[in-house]
């Protein structure tokens, strides 16, 4: 303990974090909108045989929300009974049945042990620390019309559909009321207007905006997109890639069906540099000394949430503690740069200064 805080050394308190897995972490384990359509000899066999297929979607879509892309080829072969090992539990989103059909979104949830088991067991780097999530603003080009606000925007639609609230880096949708038809405009989005953008990002307590630029014709069969991020250090470096629709196919139904698919491969891609920056792979493990600085006991408290929250966390242990600050020892996995990294994103800041480490809310 350090004399600088003066505490009153008592009996040591151990903290065990809850033996499920990191609350922080449990909407990354859980993957929403799930589409299948099934046709059997009846709706409850067509129910039954989709549910699994659901699954099984659910599962190899997960695997790679958690991992790299050159750690992809290496990823367990998904199988239904691999599948229903690893489910927690579903709820159905939306269905539509006939005498021999059965059409859903399914929303399927994941044991976080068993899918780290089967990481771990392959050795695959995977990372469960969310970034801070940022506004998405989906602008539209077609046919020389530029859509953001509209009531009719397809392509928002289609990022609405993506499950983008439990990716590694999560999108908040605004709401688009009068106020924000003139806090940014189209143009201004994909200028990267930084007031506008900033004002934005402000309204929903957000760090960052991320704007989905997508071009296409008249007939919707082609999409180009390039999604940025844009925060207080400037924007990231744009994302592009043009996805091909069936050719001849110019219904709203096959250029959705397009936009959908556009969406979710740029919000893997998207998290791809932010994975990078916190996969950790097994067995890499180590406890830290730190100081917690607070002024209230709800300074404390909220310390010790976002410890107990903390994916890399593995459990927390209280050496002393006083009115003004407490000594802990923190076992974790990946780096001391890690863990601040993930602990940045509940607002504490973990650095290490002249005398040792130390923890204070920002």
């Amino acid at each position: 303990m350090r004399t600088a805080f003066g505490l009153a050394m008592a009996a040591t308190i151990a903290m065990a974090l809850f033996a499920g897995g990191p609350a922080g972490a449990a909407d990354l384990y859980t993957v929403k909108g799930v589409h299948v359509d099934q046709t059997a000899k009846s709706s409850a066999e067509a129910r039954t045989i989709a549910q699994g297929a659901a699954q099984s979607l659910a599962l190899s879509e997960l695997l790679k929300r958690l991992t790299l892309p050159e750690d992809w080829p290496s990823l367990p072969q998904v199988d239904a009974r691999t599948a229903s090992d690893a489910v927690r539990g579903f709820a159905v989103a939306s269905e539509k049945t006939s005498s021999t059909r059965y059409i859903a979104d399914l929303n399927v949830s994941f044991q976080p042990e068993t899918v780290r088991r089967m990481l771990q067991a392959r050795n695959i780097p995977f990372g469960e620390t969310q970034a801070k999530p940022a506004v998405l603003l989906a602008v539209l080009d077609k046919a020389g019309t530029r859509i953001l606000w509209e009531d009719q925007n397809p392509w928002r639609d289609a990022w609405a559909a993506a499950d983008i609230a439990d990716a590694m880096t999560p999108l908040v949708m605004p709401m688009g009321d009068v106020q924000e038809f003139t806090m940014v405009t189209g143009a201004q989005a994909i200028a990267g207007d930084k007031t506008a953008l900033a004002a934005l990002a402000t309204r929903y307590g957000a760090d960052a905006v991320v704007v989905a630029h997508g071009v296409t014709d008249a007939t919707g069969s082609k999409l180009d997109v390039t999604v940025t991020r844009y925060d207080p250090a400037g924007s990231g470096t744009p994302l592009h890639q043009t996805f091909q629709g069936v050719a001849g196919a110019q219904t709203d139904d096959a250029f959705m069906t397009l936009a959908k698919g556009a969406a979710s491969q740029m919000l893997l891609a998207l998290g791809e540099p932010w994975k990078r920056e916190v996969v950790v792979r097994a067995g890499e493990q180590a406890q830290l000394t730190a100081s917690v600085y607070y002024s209230t006991l709800d300074q404390w408290e909220a310390i010790r949430k976002a410890l107990g929250n903390a994916p890399l966390v593995d459990s927390m242990q209280i050496n002393g503690i006083a009115a003004s600050g407490a000594e802990v020892d923190i076992r974790y996995h990946g780096t001391p740069d890690k863990l601040a990294l993930s602990l940045a994103q509940a607002n504490i800041a973990l650095t290490q200064e002249a005398d040792g480490w130390s923890l204070r809310l920002k």
